[in-house]
């Protein structure tokens, strides 16, 4: 039997901290037992602009989980979500000949393929943060997932490589250090949570992720079982809530609350005559608002964020290939009414993403708010080799190399 181990998913976002802890043990589940959140002001968009204070908010989301869950995490390790418009993506591909007299390939030819792929030109100001297989080719036969023990004089892969800025991963790894922890690894946000909302069929005839945030909107493209392109939008729930705070006349917080509470992004979904009464800005002065009036407030910004959305999926080249349609998730998916208006924008199906494929009863498990962080975990609970399940094989010693060769690459 296993060791139990104590996991820890950290998702340092623009408006707050999440700590996601797990229980790793024999099942083929993580057990989430605790999730904490902390308010942080020291990112931007993903990318950190005050030391102190998003320091502070890691050691406090951290703290608090580990308190509700009633556990220490192993050695103080955390895997660390990364995000910010530095993150991008790009696909490549390597080739190698297989010169021994049998032909078969082994783990050998593998790694040496994979370090091909990895070998590409960056900026210094550049590194790679993954690098994830999508399919190999054996002399012309596409589509293998397993080349081990198979024959053939050239072997090719296709990878897609998630690249990022140095100083902005620096930064952000400097803040978990300086908050006592050490950053396992550091994953991009919106792949964290596709491993707990996109399913596998999902992910193999082809769909776009859409995670909603507080300052931005991700988005994944995953066709024939991998991830194929990742984009970052500038814009997210915090804009919606600001047209709000500006249109009414009030704070930034009784703006959140009359979205959350009462917002919708289709008027037919609610009785739009009814009031709600609200404090003005100065923090006394009473007014009143209907519903109509915040969806009408609502609903351009949201089409704004959409659109760009539509525009990004337009310039790749899977727009006709996403036949599971669009997945909905992180806090901005909540709002009343998003399903539908995705639908109309993107003009594809949609449904909203709920965490899955963990188990545990932990307060929060079922909240797209958490859904990279808890995806971090999930990440963190097997190798990068099988999350992208592209290797099983029953070959002694073979899994084990496989798994340490790509932890060593991520």
């Amino acid at each position: 039997m296993a060791r139990e181990r104590i996991i820890a998913g950290l998702d340092v976002g623009s408006s707050k901290v999440t700590c996601v802890i797990a229980r790793k043990d024999d099942s083929d589940l993580p057990e989430i037992i605790s999730i904490a959140t902390a308010p942080c002001k020291g990112l931007r968009q993903g990318t950190v602009v005050n030391r102190r204070e998003t320091e502070s908010a890691i050691t406090t989301a951290v703290d608090q989980a580990e308190e509700m869950a009633n556990e220490k995490i192993d050695n103080d390790e955390v895997v660390v979500s990364i995000k910010g418009q530095h993150v991008e993506s790009l696909n490549h591909s390597s080739a190698i000949g297989v010169t021994r007299t049998d032909k078969e390939i082994i783990i050998d030819d593998v790694s040496q393929v994979m370090s091909s792929a990895r070998a590409i030109r960056l900026g210094n100001d550049k590194e790679i943060i993954h690098i994830i297989p999508q399919e190999f080719i054996v002399d012309g036969q596409k589509g293998i997932t397993d080349p081990v023990g198979l024959e053939g004089s050239h072997l090719e892969v296709n990878v897609h490589i998630v690249i990022g800025l140095t100083s902005s991963i620096n930064n952000l790894g400097k803040c978990v250090s300086n908050a006592g922890f050490v950053c396992k690894n550091f994953v991009s946000s919106i792949l964290a949570s596709g491993e707990v909302i996109v399913s596998p069929e999902e992910k193999n005839i082809g769909c776009v992720l859409i995670d909603m945030g507080a300052q931005t909107t991700d988005i994944a493209i995953y066709l024939d079982g991998s991830s194929k392109c990742i984009k970052e939008i500038p814009l997210g729930g915090d804009s919606i809530t600001m047209d709000l705070a500006r249109g009414l006349g009030t704070s930034f917080h009784v703006a959140q609350d009359l979205k959350e509470r009462y917002g919708s992004a289709i008027s037919t979904l609610i009785d739009g005559k009814e009031e709600i009464t609200y404090i003005s800005v100065d923090g006394r002065t009473q007014k009143k608002v209907t519903k109509r009036t915040i969806c009408d407030i609502i609903r351009p910004r949201l089409e704004e964020i959409l659109s760009f959305v539509n525009d990004a999926i337009d310039k790749t080249q899977y727009r006709d290939v996403i036949s599971a349609g669009s997945i909905i998730t992180g806090g901005g998916c909540q709002l009343l009414g998003m399903k539908e208006a995705s639908e109309e924008v993107l003009q594809m199906q949609a449904r909203i993403g709920i965490p899955q494929y963990v188990r545990g009863s932990a307060n929060g498990i079922g909240n797209p708010s958490f859904a990279s962080a808890i995806g971090l975990v999930k990440y963190s609970y097997i190798s990068d080799f099988e999350k992208s399940g592209r290797y099983t094989t029953k070959k002694p010693g073979v899994v084990t190399k496989i798994k340490k060769m790509f932890e060593d690459m991520i």
